[in-house]
């Protein structure tokens, strides 16, 4: 079966949050919102495998945030939302083997379950 990749959208700035950090880079119970994002996905069973979309700009704190998870590099993605996804999409096409299935999920809602 072709691979179940869960593609990340982390690439806002946070604006409408009002903090001095992007919302996914806060930390809450002692990780950041994005490592509790991406790690949901990383130990699902049925995941084969994680990619992140991020603000280049935020290279940084995405290395501080997740560095240590052995994740891919991160896609650069894009002004809004829209693009972002498409960049990730995009992004995957060109994977060998590309996924069969994508799930998109907003890096900034740290609390999904199985």
């Amino acid at each position: 079966m072709p691979p179940c990749i869960a593609l990340i959208v982390a690439a806002g700035s946070g604006s409408r949050f009002g903090g001095k950090l992007p919302k996914q880079y806060y930390e809450l119970g002692g990780e950041t919102i994005l490592r509790r994002s991406v790690s949901a996905f990383l130990n699902h069973p049925h995941i084969d495998g994680v990619r992140v979309v991020i603000n280049p700009a935020h290279r940084d704190m995405y290395d501080k945030a997740v560095g240590d998870l052995g994740l891919p590099p991160p896609i650069a993605g894009g002004a809004t939302r829209q693009e972002s996804v498409l960049l990730g999409l995009e992004a995957l096409a060109k994977d060998n083997p590309a996924p069969g299935f994508v799930m998109i999920h907003d890096g900034a809602r740290p609390l999904v379950d199985a």
